[in-house]
């Protein structure tokens, strides 16, 4: 955890002065908007990832912006696009010092929120095209009310496509190959209360060219 004062803390202090930090807040880990997206490299090219990964975060930012709002959301990026986008809407952008990857922006964007007095915080991935404002608030709130850390698997019950901690909680972040697992085990070291939270709107993310295909004809198995 880096200290409260931290530069990250610093570069977003300014615009949450009188903000109520026992509200749930969302931080959104974004890659490069240019280098997101490798694996559809065999039928996508450099260009057509990078709109589609623009797409994404522009989805979720506008998302955000209603649930939990701007004022409680923050992305983080060593990104420079991803930066200027958040703060387009108005959403606090943090940029990322750590070393590259999910894990180490998620573990510094939660240092930062907390520096500044946040405490519950709903960690997001930015590639889930079906997310509604609807499964953020239904997940928040069943956290808040709870008190449990919350994780939320992909379709493949392996990764973690959100993670919701109350109450201070902190633990490393393992995103990547069978972090769902890594993640329960990681609440539970910490001596934390980790539930399995389901939602197939969270679930589904687009990394293969089979979700990629699964998303664009229209996946009907999500109500």
């Amino acid at each position: 955890m880096i200290p409260p004062r931290s530069s990250a803390a610093r570069s977003i202090t300014g615009v949450v002065a009188g903000i109520h930090t026992h509200d749930p807040w969302l931080l959104i880990p974004v890659k490069s908007l240019g280098g997101g997206k490798s694996r559809l490299g065999p039928v996508w090219d450099a260009p057509a990832r990078r709109a589609l990964n623009e797409f994404l975060v522009r989805r979720m930012l506008q998302i955000s912006s209603e649930v939990p709002g701007a004022h409680r959301t923050a992305v983080i990026s060593a990104c420079e696009d991803a930066l200027l986008l958040a703060k387009s809407y108005g959403i606090h952008a943090i940029r990322q010092l750590s070393e590259p990857g999910l894990s180490c922006a998620a573990e510094e964007g939660l240092a930062a929120l907390r520096g500044l007095g946040a405490t519950d915080v709903l960690v997001l991935a930015s590639d889930e095209p079906l997310v509604r404002p609807s499964d953020i608030r239904d997940l928040s709130e069943r956290g808040a009310r709870h008190r449990e850390v919350l994780i939320c698997p992909d379709k493949h019950n392996a990764g973690t496509n959100a993670i919701y901690l109350p109450c201070q909680a902190s633990l490393r972040f393992q995103f990547g190959e069978g972090s769902c697992r890594k993640h329960f085990r990681e609440a539970l070291r910490a001596g934390l209360v980790p539930r399995i939270y389901l939602n197939k709107r969270i679930a589904f993310d687009v990394d293969t060219p089979a979700d990629l295909r699964l998303w664009l004809q229209g996946y009907r198995a999500i109500g």
